[in-house]
């Protein structure tokens, strides 16, 4: 991937990282927050339908998914949810924990926090949120995270409601489960000044760092996502949905930019061609009947079920639909999403194309097709199959994905797929899809109390890691060790250089992973621990020993213990020791002086049962 190519694509990029805050109830309600894998308690079911905005617009996005016709089932547990979720009951008063913790977090984010919350409502008719919309307020604007040798702008941060859990998907209907619905997250946007994809991974990284070392923030599976916004020169922008894993911004963003830039030359061969959007006269048709005289498999279980097949002229499109667009994608890719998504035609294949060898449809049909549909070999044709209204759907969504190519990128939000290419999910949403909440009041944010959350901030993760780097620890230990539990311990215990940082955060993780006790351990004890390493006095074996095998309660007795039962070594003793040690050496060829070295300090550190350190005892061998 090279950097410089994206550059002059005119690559550009914005994120909004959704987490979780640490709060025990919800945003809108008092019912617990928490996930739940058990049996639901009863289920509902739904129908959604668009509604005007404050101007009187139907939202785009409400209209692509009011065509799906999808059937919602929820899920629901009788102690995660109340009527709230279900729309039943106006919201209560927002969660107050909620609110403080996002204005903390906000002010980490050098954001300026609005005086008055005002809620507002988001439109989704996709099923995930019971009411049809989300509940969100614009908390801080105007922030920025340090990046290298300059800024990065944010645009805003949110408090809002999450959404609920989508549990299969398929056909026309869809089930989601409620227990994390309502759940409070923040909404980080940064506004789209990346110009790489590794930038915008990077960023991507360095805002999760500093949400969770806040330990503000929920951590664990489900509790961030990231939603991602690329653009290149001639594009627009597109949102690729919900990508669980920092590690996947870069590699998919680079796909986007690409995907992109292919579609903008599918776009330029059209005009080459002497095609545009106002001249183009596609033809759609049933053409059912004429499959059926010579039926194939795939022809004779579509038709043996009731089912129709129809089929699509695509004037001036020969030979581009089987050009790849993404990895192993082709631009018919394109069309089998919508058909898929919005037709809700989901068993694959759901789409075959004249160009493009599919085995279950012989050159025959395709001949009667061609016939059928007066096609020339500047045409392409696409059939698709299914339940006579859904092809209905199906075909209508093929003319209008084949009229945005005259466009070139079509404003789209997009799923990621297992490979990091992505799918169709829905058309992007515009501003007609948010209006006022008339059922919140506005909050008043007293200027004493930003300066109240100002003065006991946590340390911001940037922070951190500049302090430790000047203590010699490598930035790739310092961006695991912000994140991980033992950020406090290892604070402190670096800053006291008892021992190397690498050395410190490598022992503190293997001891971790078996005794998680060791977070909630006396530091200062830890601190005394370790002071007794750096002077010789135990091995750091030894003290991984100790930490492994004690609970908090135990360590200080045990260590208590343990200088007890073992005598105080003078230099002397050890200097005796070594010479001993020396002696025995003498009898035995060695390769250098290291190798007898190191055979020595062995010898002396079994003696003394790993009580002494190996560099008090390197110290004192003189040969």
């Amino acid at each position: 991937m090279n950097e410089n190519m994206f550059k002059k694509l005119g690559f550009k990029c914005g994120l909004e990282i959704h987490q979780q805050l640490k709060t025990s109830t919800k945003l809108f309600c008092n019912c617990p927050t928490g996930y739940r894998n058990d049996a639901p308690d009863a289920e509902i079911i739904r129908h959604m339908r668009p509604t005007l905005s404050e101007l009187g617009e139907y939202d785009g996005t409400a209209l692509m998914e009011f065509k799906t016709k999808k059937r919602v089932i929820y899920q629901l547990y009788r102690n995660n949810m109340c009527t709230y979720e279900m729309d039943d009951t106006p919201p209560f008063t927002i969660n107050k924990k909620a609110l403080q913790i996002a204005i903390r977090l906000a002010l980490m984010l050098n954001c300026a926090v609005i005086d008055e919350l005002h809620v507002s409502r988001k439109q989704y008719l996709d099923g995930s949120i019971p009411t049809g919309f989300q509940r969100t307020a614009i908390v801080g604007v105007g922030g920025w995270v340090p990046y290298k040798d300059r800024k990065i702008m944010l645009s805003h941060i949110c408090l809002e409601e999450d959404a609920c859990r989508e549990v299969s998907d398929n056909g026309h209907d869809i089930i989601f489960r409620t227990d994390r619905l309502s759940s409070p997250l923040v909404e980080v946007i940064t506004q789209p000044v990346l110009e790489t994809p590794r930038e915008a991974r990077e960023v991507n990284e360095l805002i999760g760092r500093m949400l969770k070392a806040s330990g503000l923030v929920r951590r664990g599976i489900g509790s961030v996502r990231q939603d991602v916004n690329v653009s290149i020169t001639g594009g627009t922008r597109v949102e690729m949905k919900g990508i669980s894993k920092t590690e996947y911004v870069e590699r998919m963003t680079a796909i986007e930019a690409l995907r992109q830039k292919y579609l903008l030359d599918i776009k330029d061969e059209l005009q080459k061609r002497g095609y545009n959007k106002s001249s183009f006269t596609p033809v759609k048709k049933d053409v059912t009947d004429i499959l059926n005289i010579r039926p194939s498999s795939l022809i004779a279980s579509v038709t043996g079920s009731g089912n129709r097949f129809g089929a699509v002229k695509l004037p001036g499109f020969a030979g581009l639909l089987k050009r790849e667009i993404q990895p192993r994608r082709t631009f018919a890719d394109e069309f089998s999403g919508r058909v898929k998504v919005i037709a809700c035609l989901d068993k694959m294949p759901n789409i075959a194309v004249n160009e493009i060898p599919l085995p279950v449809i012989d050159s025959d049909c395709w001949n009667k097709l061609a016939k059928e549909l007066d096609t020339s070999d500047k045409d392409a044709i696409v059939l698709t199959w299914g339940p006579r209204n859904d092809i209905a759907t199906a075909m209508n969504e093929i003319v209008i994905r084949a009229e945005e190519a005259f466009d070139g990128v079509p404003n789209d939000t997009r799923q990621h797929l297992s490979d990091f290419t992505t799918g169709f999910e829905r058309v992007l949403p515009g501003p007609d899809r948010m209006y006022p909440d008339t059922d919140s009041p506005p909050v008043a944010i007293p200027a004493c109390d930003i300066s109240n959350y100002k003065r006991g901030l946590p340390k911001r993760s940037w922070e951190y890691e500049s302090e430790w780097e000047k203590l010699g620890t490598p930035i790739d230990i310092s961006h695991k060790v912000v994140v991980s539990p033992l950020l406090e311990m290892f604070d402190r215990l670096v800053k006291q250089d008892y021992i190397n940082p690498v050395k410190l955060y490598s022992m503190l993780k293997r001891v971790y992973k078996v005794n998680k006790s060791v977070i909630d351990f006396n530091i200062d004890t830890v601190a005394s621990i370790l002071d007794r390493q750096k002077q010789g006095r135990l091995t750091l074996k030894t003290v991984e020993k100790l930490f492994v095998g004690s609970t908090p309660a135990e360590l200080e007795p045990k260590f208590s213990k343990l200088i007890s039962e073992k005598s105080e070594l003078s230099d002397s003793d050890i200097r005796q020791a070594i010479a001993e040690a020396i002696k025995q050496a003498e009898q035995i060829d060695f390769a250098n002086n290291d190798v007898k070295t190191n055979y020595i300090i062995g010898v002396v550190m079994r003696r003394f049962e790993e009580a002494v350190d190996g560099g008090r005892v390197r110290n004192l061998v003189i040969l």
